[in-house]
């Protein structure tokens, strides 16, 4: 009969269902070229960098900027962010969780050693009183004599033994069960490695936001400066009587307002700066971006990229590996329905002298085989099957949302990417226009052609020109730090699979 059982699985097991699923099996087709082309704003020489470098002289995405405080920034994060190093023990923990579920595989052995002593009397087995009673004598001196005679004894025991348990998985019931965990590894895996390499984007860009905003502190205290001078001008000539009470009063209200937004901006780079600080895993003083000027340049992008690279992103892997283990849980319900092989005993001594514990000779051991089949369950099996099932269905429409979502953002960040070509480079002529006529009021207002309100007017146009630039090529960097991460990182980017 165990012959026939053990054949019936093998056959069972060799039926075992599809659990791996390819993209190719979702009901949409990849397009070989993305809707928007990428924009080149790097190095000159970036085709003959980045990406196309051969394994042992790629560089690091942000080695591009060429920013030694950023370098120094982002190996700090490495090193020391509670963030990387909390995803360090989810994986450990993660690790651990399949090991102990993929355990259930393997025999169950424990070792034990026991000793017991007790006291019995033979009262406590039924014995009736003329057991005892003598055979001759009077009868009142045998009822005492036989309440007076109770018999006990003593026991002690001494035992040293080795028990076991073990499911025999002929049906690969923990098999798939081990296989599901090892797979759902693998996913929280590919999930840790996306998210760890988005803390250092994500760092990256709150540097950059960093340094922007100590730009724009710069900046506000340059419009105090140059509001503080005209204030003084209007001033000197006010109190000769060559310009009107309207003149200073509205000089003296833009120096007043300079000061307002000089403090915002001082306030907004001491919050970053405190965000930086509590990445870095330090004291948050608000002191620590050194800079205020933007990069030049971006990191390179290679010009052509297929679509098809989105499949190499690691929390898209992710998603393929929970449809492959749900697969796996399919199978193991499945086998659920089936009866299970157990197999359980135990081997040791049993002596009633602690010094013969370790003797062969008074060895013991018992050995059971059992088979076990569900009959009545309240139809939980199937139920729990049907689940599995539903389970599977819904993480194949994950991984196809989670694609589709992919590729939105990949194109979104490229069509960002065209828009922000075009507004810095309105941006720039805007500046250039503003500064002008800026200087030129100034001049008109001097030679008394102008108001001074129309001096403050260009001379507040054009700042907030320059602010907006500012933001305009920090949210530049910022679109392409996305973009390496919406296509998998560079990692992905230098994959020999593009």
């Amino acid at each position: 009969m165990l012959i026939n059982f053990v054949l019936f699985a093998l056959v069972f097991s060799s039926c075992s269902p599809k659990n791996k699923i390819e993209i190719q099996d979702l009901d949409f087709k990849i397009p070989e070229e993305w809707s928007f082309p990428i924009h080149s704003s790097s190095m000159p020489d970036e085709d003959s960098i980045g990406s196309l470098l051969p394994n042992d002289k790629r560089r690091d995405w942000w080695s591009y900027f060429n920013n030694p405080n950023l370098d120094t920034f982002l190996a700090g994060v490495k090193n020391q962010s509670p963030d990387l190093r909390t995803l360090i023990q989810n994986e450990k923990i993660s690790l651990n969780n399949a090991r102990i579920i993929g355990g259930n595989i393997f025999p169950s052995v424990s070792a034990s050693i026991n000793s017991s002593e007790s006291v019995q009397n033979l009262s406590a087995f039924g014995f009736a009183d003329s057991f005892f009673q003598p055979a001759d004598g009077d009868t009142t001196n045998q009822a005492t004599s036989a309440n007076d005679v109770i018999i006990s004894f003593e026991n002690k025991t001494y035992g040293l033994g080795i028990n076991y348990q073990w499911e025999i998985d002929v049906l690969g019931r923990l098999l798939n069960e081990r296989r599901a965990a090892k797979t759902d590894y693998e996913a929280v895996r590919h999930d840790l490695s996306y998210l760890g390499f988005s803390i250092l984007v994500r760092s990256a860009i709150l540097y950059f936001q960093g340094v922007e905003a100590a730009a724009q502190v710069a900046l506000s205290e340059e419009s105090y400066e140059s509001l503080i001078e005209i204030r003084d001008l209007v001033k000197e000539r006010y109190e000769k009587g060559l310009r009107s009470s309207l003149d200073y009063r509205l000089s003296e209200t833009s120096v007043s307002t300079a000061i307002l937004e000089n403090e915002s901006r001082k306030n907004q780079l001491s919050f970053i700066n405190r965000q930086l600080q509590i990445i870095l895993g330090k004291y948050p003083s608000g002191h620590f971006i050194k800079e205020d000027r933007l990069p030049d340049y971006l990191p390179p992008v290679p010009k052509i990229i297929p679509a098809v690279i989105l499949t190499n992103r690691p929390d898209i892997n992710s998603l393929l590996l929970k449809v492959e283990a749900n697969g796996y849980r399919i199978a193991q319900a499945k086998r659920n329905l089936f009866p299970g092989l157990f197999l359980s005993g135990s081997v040791g001594t049993s002596t009633k002298k602690y010094e013969d514990i370790l003797d062969e000779n008074f060895g013991v051991w018992n050995l059971g085989l059992s088979v076990s089949a569900p009959l009545f369950n309240g139809n939980r099996l199937r139920s729990n099957l049907k689940i599995q099932e539903a389970l599977f269905e819904k993480s194949k429409e994950d991984l196809k949302k989670g694609l589709l979502q992919a590729f939105s953002d990949v194109e979104q960040l490229l069509y960002i990417d065209q828009s922000l070509v075009r507004q810095i480079k309105a941006i720039k002529f805007a500046e250039e226009q503003s500064k002008d006529a800026y200087s030129l009021s100034k001049e008109r207002y001097d030679k008394g052609v102008t108001t001074l309100e129309s001096v403050l007017n260009s001379q507040r146009q054009y700042n907030l020109i320059r602010s907006q630039n500012l933001v305009l090529n920090r949210q530049s960097i910022e679109n392409r730090l996305n973009l390496f991460l919406a296509l998998g990182g560079s990692h992905n980017l230098n994959s020999d699979k593009k």
